[in-house]
């Protein structure tokens, strides 16, 4: 697991959470997926203002695919996407997921659309616009 896509808060009265959603990596450098982002991927951040958050891709059995936020800031830096959130605290999950961010259990994970995503034969991701973001215990990077 990397602490680079580790979610943090940044105002826990708030519900306002952060970290890297996209981080970039390289031929030596994958996700457990074998594959990597690069500055070139294109990733249509201009697509939407602002994108749900999810728990684990919705595939959580309680949580489902409910939204618990919104991402309302992107940020393209040398390491990668930066993510700010705004997390729904009249969600009846906020409060357990904001418990398991401050013990430092979730991370980002980024989430496309199969049918738009690009993939290259060497693992590199050409082309994945962002439609969600994730926290979730298990990320891909």
């Amino acid at each position: 697991m990397s602490s680079t896509s580790s979610v943090k808060m940044l105002d826990a009265a708030q519900g306002r959470i952060g970290g890297y959603l996209v981080v970039w990596g390289d031929p030596q450098t994958r996700d457990l997926e074998g594959e990597y982002f690069t500055q070139d991927t294109e990733l249509g951040l201009s697509w939407y203002d602002r994108r749900p958050v999810l728990y684990h891709h919705g595939l959580d059995g309680a949580v489902k695919a409910a939204p618990i936020g919104v991402i309302d800031t992107l940020l393209l830096d040398e390491t990668g996407v930066w993510a700010e959130a705004q997390l729904d605290l009249r969600q009846r999950y906020v409060g357990a997921v904001q418990r398991l961010v401050d013990r430092g259990l979730l991370n980002w994970s980024s989430g496309s659309l199969p049918h738009l995503v690009d993939v290259g034969a060497d693992g590199h991701i050409r082309r994945w616009p962002l439609v969600e973001g994730s926290l979730t215990p298990s990320p891909a990077e």
